[in-house]
């Protein structure tokens, strides 16, 4: 960038800002010329950029040759308008260890106050959201991990939810959850079956069933044991069942037919293992089943959806509506108790509710946001505020929507014209890429042992003879980029190891940025080895996993096979 002044006195109030921070989020890019003098400035940090004026940054490309600028190493990520600023946090989190430098280019400084705080409250937020999604992953690392793999052979002879796109185009749905207020509507609900497309969340299925309601669809998406309990009654298997690859297999696998499978966006097993990019799935995680069941709607094509049993508090300290016993009396009676936190009712007064609730309530009105072409109304007669959902209750609805019909078995008849959609091709991909995996899975135990043995050797090296540390650092990085590097590492280890995987990326900064060569191996040993060490330990229940997940497809082969012969 020569013939052009550095900006010095920014320089140096950015230089009291960044300390000794390994990452720098930059706001503006602008013409480069301030990013080229910081990557100079620190050669030894990571910069994260945000540019928000597209036609800017686009103008800079154009006018001036930042090549240099851009192809270096330690400019890690650069995101250009609002559309890519999630995906730069995300980045910043997978390496965010400790605090990060926020600094902003001088014509933003002026200008954009506001702006620049609103942003930095945002990254704080994505960030307590991330962490909070990397534990939760965590507690459920074996169990989602079981349920994707197990799950492939259900997913092969069901037809994917992706599939019903639009194929209730400009119904009205009713999403069910379990909250107290569900009883005082349940009446309705039944006269509503002819008029909209009922869909159970499910543990409240329970209460439909009892009764004597069948919904046009129940979703499941929780993976715990505990919801076999919820389907213990043949006739809440009854309805069409969308079950995603996180749900507890049992309750796929006793379903049969009549099934729909849906893979979230964020199980990378399934997608590796089905061949699927993940740009093909609709459905998005979510904290709460009835989130996934309002997707299952606007995947149909509802123009129009209703919120019902869907409290998220506990208004007259009660936490299900009647006909729920999947879980213990005493245990709900006791997470009401302790209930300290308050929240807005529809009636204009307060409930109690818990953080979990209040979680799942910024879960709702986020997706809700998201889909500003469907109309939400709330008719949970006592439940919280749902900002973005007018309250309306469902008796004066139903006077709008009584002229509306929908057929008795409106997604039963979907599944009945769509076929066996069982597909050998695909099952033999599926079954082929599981063997695969499970064989390399083995090899790299040897490969692991490999590094193990020359990581032994770094920290002396580095002390004593800092040429041999050098390349011997070269040689652990070459070992581990072959681990690391297969298509199946990242969708299988940051599913069964996520807060061990993601330690190690924060740590990945501080290895690659570090000058000093006794510091450097310190590192590596610690990191690395630590990382290594989960990683083979974790080996052998991915095997047994993943040699059940191969004899169920086989069994699926093998059944469908025989259909074939007897047509």
């Amino acid at each position: 960038m020569e013939g052009f002044e550095r900006d010095t006195d920014w320089l140096q109030a950015v230089e009291g800002s960044v300390g000794s921070c390994k990452i720098v989020f930059v706001y503006g890019f602008q013409r480069g010329f301030s990013i080229a003098d910081l990557l100079d400035l620190y050669p030894d940090r990571w910069l994260f950029v945000y540019e928000p004026d597209v036609e800017l940054f686009y103008n800079s490309l154009v006018e001036y040759d930042l090549k240099p600028v851009l192809e270096s190493p330690n400019l890690y990520a650069v995101a250009v308008g609002k559309s890519q600023l999630k995906l730069l946090f995300h980045l910043l989190c997978s390496y965010v260890q400790q605090e990060m430098a926020f600094v902003a280019m001088r014509g933003y400084l002026q200008d954009h106050t506001e702006t620049l705080q609103k942003l930095r409250k945002d990254f704080d937020d994505y960030r307590s959201n991330y962490f909070t999604n990397k534990h939760t992953e965590n507690f459920f690392r074996k169990d989602w991990m079981r349920n994707y793999l197990y799950h492939l052979s259900d997913g092969l002879n069901s037809p994917f939810v992706e599939e019903m796109l639009y194929s209730a185009k400009g119904s009205s749905a009713i999403i069910v959850s379990s909250g107290p207020s569900l009883q005082e509507d349940i009446e309705w609900i039944r006269k509503m079956r002819k008029h909209a497309i009922i869909i159970a969340g499910g543990s409240s299925i329970q209460a439909l069933i009892k009764n004597g309601i069948q919904p046009h669809a129940v979703v499941i998406m929780d993976g715990h044991p505990v919801n076999n309990k919820i389907f213990s009654n043949p006739d809440t298997l009854q309805a069409p069942l969308l079950f995603t690859s996180s749900s507890y297999y049992e309750i796929a696998e006793r379903k049969g037919t009549n099934r729909i499978y849906g893979i979230m966006k964020n199980d990378l097993i399934s997608q590796f293992f089905m061949g699927i990019n993940q740009e093909q799935i609709l459905l998005t995680p979510a904290a709460t089943v009835a989130a996934n069941a309002i997707q299952l709607a606007a995947i149909l094509g509802a123009k129009r959806i209703l919120l019902a049993g869907q409290d998220l508090s506990f208004p007259d300290q009660k936490f299900y509506t009647d006909g729920i016993g999947h879980f213990a009396e005493e245990k709900t009676n006791q997470n009401v108790q302790k209930a300290s936190l308050k929240v807005l009712n529809v009636k204009g007064t307060y409930n109690t509710t818990e953080d979990g609730l209040l979680f799942m309530k910024e879960v709702l009105e986020s997706m809700i946001s998201e889909l500003p072409d469907i109309e939400f109304i709330n008719t949970t007669r006592n439940g919280a505020v749902i900002e973005g959902v007018p309250f309306r209750p469902i008796d004066e609805l139903y006077e709008e929507l009584k002229n509306e019909q929908v057929a008795e078995h409106v997604i039963g008849d979907w599944l009945q014209h769509r076929g066996r959609p069982f597909q050998l091709e695909q099952a033999e991909f599926v079954k082929s890429r599981l063997k695969a995996t499970c064989e390399d899975l083995l090899k790299v135990k040897d490969e692991i042992y490999a590094i193990e043995k020359t990581l032994g050797k770094i920290r002396e090296f580095s002390r004593t003879r800092p040429a041999k540390a050098q390349s011997t650092i070269e040689q652990i990085e070459q070992l581990w980029g072959r681990i690391a590097n297969r298509e199946w590492f990242s969708p299988i280890f940051e599913t069964i190891i996520p807060l061990e995987v993601a330690r190690f990326d924060q740590a990945l900064p501080m290895i690659i940025t570090e000058q000093n060569l006794i510091a450097k191996a310190d590192l590596i040993y610690d990191q690395l080895g630590r990382l290594l060490k989960d990683i083979a330990e974790v080996i052998p229940t991915l095997d047994e996993l993943m040699s059940e997940a191969i004899l169920r497809v086989e069994k699926v082969i093998e059944t469908e096979s025989s259909f074939r012969e007897k047509r």
